[in-house]
C-alpha cells in the first residue's frame, strides 16, 4: 500500500484562512529535566464535548504549567477522549471557533496540520467512493453573505517516521517527559511496522503536523476532481 502526505495546492486560487482556536486545550507542560514541553502541534479532537466536565474551566485558556500539573489534567481528561489519544501538551478539544476569510477548496489546509472539507465534497466521498470521514461542525464567522459550509476532519495520531531518515540518528528521549527534539527530515520515510490498518487518513504520532492519506483516499479525491490539496508520496520501509 502507498501512503501520501497532504499539502496545500500551490498558487493563489484557494486563499482560505482561519484565525481561531478550539473551545478547550490542555496546557503546555514544562519539563524540569529538559526544560521544554513535549507538545504535539495539531493534535485536536473536535468531537470531544467537555461542556459537562467539571474541570473544563482549567482548559479554557492557553497557558504553560509545570509538567506535573499538565499530567494531572491529562489523566483526569483521558476517560472523556477517544481510545489511544496521545493527549500531548497543547492538544485541543471541542468546536473550532474562528474568523474565516478567503476562497476555499473542496479540501483545504488553512494550516499544515488542520484539514477542512466542504460538506458537498464530504457527501460525494461517502456516496460515490464509499469513504467515511469523521467530521465536526465549526463555529465560523465569515464576511460573505453565502459562505461555504466547512467541516473539520478529525485526524487521530498513528504511526511514526522510520529511524533511517534521521541521518544523524534520533535524539535520545528525555528521561522524564519522553520528548524527542528531532527536526522533520527533508525526506521523511514511514516506519511500516507502526502504520495503522483501516485508517485512510491520520496524522503521525511523532510529527503530528504531518497528515497522511492512503492510496485509496488519494485515488478517490483525484477521480472526483476535488481540489484544494495535493498529495506527495512518502516512502515506507
Amino acid at each position: 500500500m502507498k501512503f501520501f502526505q497532504l499539502l496545500p495546492e500551490e498558487g493563489s486560487r484557494f486563499t482560505g484562512f482561519l484565525n481561531g482556536v478550539h473551545q478547550w486545550g490542555l496546557p503546555g507542560g514544562l519539563c524540569p529535566v529538559c526544560e521544554a514541553s513535549p507538545g504535539g502541534l495539531g493534535e485536536a479532537y473536535p468531537s470531544v464535548d467537555l461542556s459537562g466536565w467539571s474541570l473544563r474551566h482549567e482548559l479554557a485558556e492557553a497557558r504553560q504549567v509545570p509538567l506535573e500539573e499538565y499530567e494531572r489534567l491529562r489523566d483526569l481528561l483521558r476517560p472523556h477522549t477517544p481510545p489511544g489519544a496521545l493527549l500531548l501538551p497543547d492538544s485541543e478539544f471541542g468546536l473550532l471557533r474562528a474568523k474565516a476569510t478567503g476562497r476555499w477548496g473542496a479540501l483545504h489546509l488553512p494550516y499544515a496540520w488542520l484539514l477542512v472539507i466542504q460538506r458537498q465534497a464530504l457527501e460525494r466521498l461517502r456516496e460515490e467512493a464509499g469513504i467515511e470521514l469523521s467530521t465536526s461542525k465549526m463555529d465560523l464567522h465569515f464576511r460573505e453573505r453565502t459562505p461555504p459550509e466547512l467541516l473539520e476532519v478529525e485526524l487521530h495520531p498513528f504511526g511514526r517516521l522510520h529511524d533511517s531518515c534521521f541521518l544523524g540518528g534520533r535524539e535520545r528521549p528525555c528521561e522524564r517527559c519522553g520528548r524527542q527534539g528531532d527536526i522533520l527530515p527533508d525526506i521523511p520515510i514511514l516506519d511500516g511496522s507502526t502504520l495503522p490498518v483501516g485508517q485512510i487518513l491520520f496524522r503521525l504520532a511523532d510529527f503530528t503536523t504531518l497528515i497522511i492519506a492512503t492510496e485509496r483516499f488519494v485515488e478517490a479525491v483525484n477521480r472526483l476532481g476535488l481540489e484544494g490539496v495535493v498529495f506527495k508520496e512518502v516512502p515506507v520501509t
